[in-house]
């Protein structure tokens, strides 16, 4: 995970955004945020420097390769790229701001620390020998609560509503597509692509076959949602 890279990418994609108070935006992210070093959450998916902006990439690779899709195509051929860009980049803007750094004791069982750390300090259990190790752990410190806005990022995070909110949940997805089509990129990224401290490796070897492939099925005048800047 290339953080400097990641931030490139996120800012020329929101530039492409013709809209009032994209280039304030994007100044906010970056001088009154901690959007490209906060991760994406505690413990479950990228729960690491930088996670929160290579789930928000991660989410946009996701929907505009569904954009591009046989069944989606249609459904969203009315959702305008930028849309796609603001949704998939900034559904998480909530976040930001959200997460403190602390610390936690976990078992380590490599054998070089094992090896050279003290004997008193060395433990063993059904998994052989271990040491306590003091990491990095990720817990809620909202400083900042923002919520979520228009209704693709409102209603994004699906059925995980409470189950008083299905009815709307459900007519937002009939009358918006784009809150499933979110809702199912958010999904993709976090369970299938991403891991606790980055990307999962054969997802690394995927991604970009994912990016290129759009490129061999688009009308030469089509802009390709997958292109680097």
């Amino acid at each position: 995970m290339n953080n400097q890279n990641n931030i490139k990418r996120f800012e020329s994609l929101l530039e492409k955004v013709n809209r009032n108070g994209v280039s304030e935006l994007i100044n906010y992210i970056r001088t009154d945020t901690d959007f490209y070093s906060a991760p994406a959450s505690t413990q479950f998916h990228l729960a690491c420097e930088g996670g929160l902006l290579q789930h928000s990439l991660n989410i946009y690779y996701c929907l505009a390769f569904k954009k591009l899709s046989l069944m989606w195509n249609k459904v969203l051929e009315n959702i305008e790229d930028e849309s796609i860009i603001l949704v998939a980049l900034l559904h998480d803007l909530c976040k930001v701001n959200f997460y403190a750094k602390g610390t936690r004791n976990q078992k380590t069982y490599d054998e070089d620390k094992v090896a050279a750390a003290p004997k008193r300090d060395v433990k063993h259990d059904d998994m052989g020998d271990f040491i306590w190790e003091c990491v990095l752990k990720y817990g809620i410190d909202d400083k900042m609560p923002l919520g979520h806005g228009i209704m693709a990022i409102r209603w994004h995070m699906g059925f995980s509503e409470d189950k008083s909110l299905y009815p709307s949940l459900g007519k937002a997805m009939e009358e918006y597509p784009l809150v499933l089509a979110l809702h199912e990129a958010d999904l993709e990224a976090s369970k299938l692509i991403e891991a606790p401290f980055g990307n999962k490796a054969e997802a690394n070897n995927i991604l970009p076959e994912i990016v290129e492939r759009p490129a061999h099925n688009n009308d030469d005048n089509e802009p390709n949602p997958f292109d680097e800047p």
